[in-house]
């Protein structure tokens, strides 16, 4: 989890340096502890890692005021993050009823799963979620595309990894 640390600063001090720090100064400083420990007693499952790293370095950002990440997600802060469980459920729900209508226009696998949580977005339906199924696919990050109802892929093995690559593309 230091490497994600060391990585994000490398980012930080890059987009000072070329003075490209718009999004950068509406991301939230640290979620205290406090706010951290919240966030986990209101996620039935223990969170990853690598998100409680990412939330002691920023606690989110406003709604499209950040779109820091790949693809222009804004992570979320931990008011949002808190909803996410309860979103997935009706992801799911919503999935199924769909599903029932005609399977033919529905993939196979649903867009929404009880253990991945929501952890940013876009202005034009994109998600990025962690997986916190047990298994291989622990941590991975998964970017979904609410508005064409796919799950399009698997984007990086974790949180870390792909701020580590954000990194690493400067």
């Amino acid at each position: 989890m230091d490497d994600l640390s060391r990585a994000w600063e490398h980012i930080e001090t890059w987009l000072r340096g070329h003075q490209c720090t718009v999004a950068l100064y509406e991301l939230h400083p640290a979620a205290s502890e406090e706010a951290v420990q919240a966030l986990q007693d209101a996620i039935p499952y223990p969170l990853h890692p690598h998100l409680v790293q990412w939330l002691r370095i920023h606690g989110g950002a406003p709604m499209y005021d950040a779109p820091i990440w790949p693809g222009g997600h804004v992570p979320y802060d931990v008011e949002a993050l808190k909803g996410g469980p309860d979103y997935m459920r009706e992801m799911l729900e919503e999935f199924h009823d769909q599903f029932g209508e005609d399977p033919e226009e529905w993939a196979m696998s649903p867009w929404a799963d009880p253990l991945w949580l929501p952890i940013a977005g876009t202005n034009t339906g994109e998600s990025l979620l962690i997986d916190h199924r047990p298994g291989a696919t622990y941590g991975d990050i998964i970017e979904i595309d609410y508005e064409g109802n796919e799950v399009t892929a698997v984007r990086w093995k974790s949180l870390g990894e792909m701020i580590r690559l954000m990194a690493q593309s400067l």
